[in-house]
């Protein structure tokens, strides 16, 4: 993007000492795009970094580096793309091609960053200090410091992205203070600190880092959960009161993070054509929308679902998006003083700019209220289910028939969209009659009236330094899959086998987990997959039998993991 000349002599003198410019992938919808975990998983599908510097990326997130407790060396884990040698006596691969490609991206005006954690690994720190000592290792790593040991050789990253997916928050605030103290250091380029939190809202692991300093932008897991994009608790309205109410920056973006294919993930995948008018709607109607982030490049750009890919498609419907729901539009950029509050200065620059074009701005969304399915309330597809509050709803024969959940139990859609399950909630929100986010949009989509659509936010088991949510994929008159997200809050693995053991209804039989085996006694259900990384998180997936009514979900203090 070009710099007015005008605009250049009138930014003073004040502006200039914060870290920053004018231009960057914050000004209008971007694709954010992970690289380096090679999520495909063949040998040669993910290629080096400089391949995806294109039209279709506009912020690359390289992934990981991990195995981090405080101002020691960590690990670099870029799958097949670096393969080292270490650095002699360290954990830390010498990539000079990856530098080159940095640069090369860098020069096309991509913005290129380092995330930290992921799904690998054990990470985390003991306290704050531990967390400043590693805000200096990475500057030094990867920034603008200075270091034997730099991976990158003189390549500068644009600065970090966390993903912290296990380990607990503690440390993360200060490190996140201690690295924009030394951006400030470097005045010759903008850095930005970026987030991945899982849609689950506050995220377990990152929602008080994220309260107490301000990001630039959240890429926001809207998969591998219950609040998927295309399930009746999609919660990007929760996300966006976040961004305008608490976060320490207003002005934070939030993108929709989504996996590159179906593969990429346990559940969250949207084929194209039900994600155009979900993109539109969410950049008509929240200001703080800033685009979409896919994981990961080994899948997106070979994912041929829609032709040429489905990275190019996404790009291209993004691409083509005005600048965001709210005009003029507004960059951010965060003081980097050190103080002991637990809020952080924002500063934004307005531009506004003259054209020969009309342009509407979009007006604040109105709503209008829901109303829950009746007992015999006409419908027209034979078999269609939906939710009505603490019941279900079944077409049958052309009028709706309710039948509630049990006890303690409320509502919710699959995270397909496709159909419903019973679970356990928390708090009072509940669904009424929205079978699919699809559906909430062809409703909305343009018509400047939202529905109060989102629906309850699951209830996660908590014991044992252990979080898990449970959610339904996909289920039938016959069959369900499903998938437990479970993370770990201390810095311990689970170890070389994860074992899960929950009860059922007398109507669900488990056959069968990914990666592991199944004994079901009755009600009683133990699961046990590998875990041959001996991570602090899993997404386990389970598939099996329904005989008769609907799927319901484990109640969570029969949950058990270890």
């Amino acid at each position: 993007m070009l710099i007015n000349n005008n605009i250049i002599v009138g930014v003073t003198a004040a502006l200039l000492s914060l870290s920053g410019t004018l231009a960057s992938f914050l000004d209008k919808p971007s694709i954010a795009t992970y690289w380096g975990q090679n999520s495909k998983g063949g040998v040669d599908t993910q290629k080096p970094l400089s391949f995806y510097c294109d039209d279709s990326s506009d912020l690359l997130i390289m992934s990981f580096v991990l195995n981090f407790k405080d101002g020691g060396l960590p690990v670099l884990n870029l799958a097949n793309g670096c393969n080292g040698p270490n650095f002699p006596g360290t954990g830390l691969l010498q990539c000079p091609d990856v530098g080159t490609d940095i640069k090369i991206c860098q020069n096309k005006g991509k913005t290129v960053l380092m995330s930290l954690g992921g799904a690998a690994g054990i990470y985390g720190f003991a306290n704050d200090g531990d967390g400043e000592a590693f805000a200096d290792t990475l500057w030094n790593l990867f920034g603008a410091g200075s270091s034997s040991t730099r991976p990158f050789g003189d390549a500068v990253l644009d600065g970090f992205d966390l993903d912290i997916e296990g380990g607990g928050p503690t440390g993360y605030a200060a490190m996140v203070r201690r690295l924009r103290t030394h951006f400030s250091t470097d005045k010759s380029k903008q850095y930005f600190i970026t987030g991945a939190p899982q849609c689950p809202f506050p995220d377990a692991m990152m929602g008080t880092i994220m309260d107490q300093v301000g990001f630039d932008a959240v890429n926001v897991q809207f998969y591998n959960n219950y609040c998927s994009t295309t399930s009746g608790s999609f919660n990007f309205n929760t996300w966006d009161t976040w961004a305008k109410t608490t976060s320490p920056n207003k002005n934070v973006k939030i993108l929709l993070g989504l996996p590159g294919s179906s593969a990429a993930a346990g559940s969250g995948y949207v084929p194209f054509g039900q994600l155009q008018p979900i993109v539109k709607d969410l950049s008509n109607t929240y200001s703080s929308f800033g685009g979409v982030m896919l994981w990961d490049a080994s899948a997106s750009y070979a994912n041929t679902d829609i032709s040429p890919s489905y990275q190019v498609a996404v790009a291209n419907l993004v691409h083509g998006l005005a600048n965001g729901g709210s005009t003029p539009s507004t960059t951010s950029t965060i003081s980097t003083t050190t103080t002991a509050s637990t809020t952080t200065k924002t500063t934004s620059t307005t531009t506004k700019t003259t054209t020969t074009t009309t342009t509407s701005t979009t007006a604040a969304p109105t709503s209008t209220p829901v109303t829950c399915i009746k007992d015999g309330q006409k419908c027209s597809t034979e078999g269609q289910v939906a939710c009505s509050g603490n019941s279900f709803a079944m077409c049958n024969h052309g009028a709706w028939g309710l039948q509630g959940c049990p006890s303690g139990l409320t509502c919710f859609s699959t995270t397909d969209g496709s159909s419903v399950y019973c679970g356990q909630g928390s708090g009072s929100s509940t669904t009424c009659d929205l079978i699919s986010t699809l559906e909430i949009t062809r409703n909305t989509l343009n018509t400047g009236v939202v529905k109060k659509t989102i629906g309850p936010s699951a209830k996660p088991y908590m014991g044992g330094h252990v979080i898990a949510q449970f959610s339904v994929t996909k289920s039938d008159a016959k069959s369900f899959t499903a998938l437990v997200n479970v993370r770990r809050f201390d810095k311990i693995s689970f170890g070389k086998t994860i074992t899960a053991q929950f009860k059922v209804a007398d109507n669900i039989t488990v056959t069968s987990v990914e990666g592991g085996t199944v004994i079901q006694k009755g009600n009683q259900v133990k699961v046990q997959l590998k875990n041959e990384k001996k991570t602090m998180m899993a997404v386990i997936q389970l598939k099996g039998q329904i005989k008769g009514g609907i799927f319901v979900a484990p109640k969570v203090n029969t949950m058990k993991f270890y």
